[in-house]
């Protein structure tokens, strides 16, 4: 598979598994995916996305063992030397 693409969508999820380089998410709410170990270098590029999730494999686990990891919907963008830099907002606690 050359890339993943998911548009408009209100509630989704994907299972990858072999490698999938691109994955593209689009106007979506509510998705979740799953990578197998292969596809770990996965670039994932999201535009208008909220609630989306990536469920990771655990290292040295068996198969179907995954780490769910958030994917960042705020982002602060300031502007130096002329240029906009845009940045992940993170949140502690």
């Amino acid at each position: 598979v050359s890339s993943i693409s998911v548009t408009n969508s209100p509630s989704f999820a994907v299972q990858v598994s072999g490698t999938a380089p691109t994955i593209q998410l689009d106007s979506t709410d509510s998705g979740q995916i799953y990578l197998s170990k292969a596809c770990l270098n996965a670039e994932i590029t999201t535009a208008k996305c909220s609630s989306i999730n990536v469920s990771l494999p655990v290292e040295g686990e068996e198969d179907g063992v995954f780490v769910e990891r958030a994917v960042p919907e705020m982002m602060r963008t300031v502007i130096q030397d002329g240029k906009l830099v845009t940045t992940i907002v993170e949140h502690s606690g």
